[in-house]
């Protein structure tokens, strides 16, 4: 049964599309002062680990609100391959532990771990997700945001948010910004 379980487990993770590893999830600690008031708006999808349901997709953001009710409305979208937009909704709500957030979006039947690692709330931000898979692997996926395109430098200071932490930044896809500028 437990081997089911383990087979069942990550198969799931492999249909999402999120990297999968062995071992544990790396020890982090997520931003210790998050606030969310400077975080809300609009930001790029710079880099991301790939995901199934993101493959060649381009011009991608997350825009982040208030609910009015304590929880973060999440808008997030981008563009196909074929040129296409796509969106979904959702929202995230608070926990007890700073810049560690519960995600929930539309559709999706389980609750998303989005954990800032960093930010500096007008530049870029290092999230990150990570559930062990009954300490035998690890799935996660990683998005480094930017209010804007980042330059290499500002780019290379969002990927350090990742390394502290031993995280391995090898996976990550470059998520293209052109001609993107007509998307609501």
């Amino acid at each position: 049964m437990l081997r089911l379980l383990v087979v069942c487990l990550a198969g799931f993770g492999l249909c999402l599309g999120q990297v999968l590893k062995p071992g544990k999830c790396p020890e982090f600690t997520s931003k210790t002062n998050f606030e969310v008031e400077p975080y809300l708006g609009k930001w790029l999808e710079n880099a991301r680990f790939p995901t199934k349901y993101q493959v060649n997709q381009t011009c991608n953001f997350a825009e982040y609100s208030d609910r009015g009710d304590g929880t973060v409305g999440v808008h997030n979208a981008g563009l196909e391959a074929d040129g296409t937009f796509t969106e979904i909704f959702g929202y995230v709500e608070l926990t007890d532990v700073p810049g560690s957030l519960a995600l929930h979006l539309d559709g999706v039947p389980f609750v998303g771990a989005y954990d800032v690692l960093e930010t500096d709330y007008e530049t870029f931000s290092a999230v990150y997700s990570c559930l062990d898979v009954l300490g035998l692997r690890h799935m996660e996926q990683a998005w480094v945001l930017g209010r804007h395109v980042l330059s290499e430098d500002e780019l290379n200071l969002a990927l350090s948010a990742f390394t502290q932490w031993g995280i391995e930044i090898d996976s990550f896809v470059f998520t293209p910004q052109n001609n993107c500028e007509d998307l609501p």
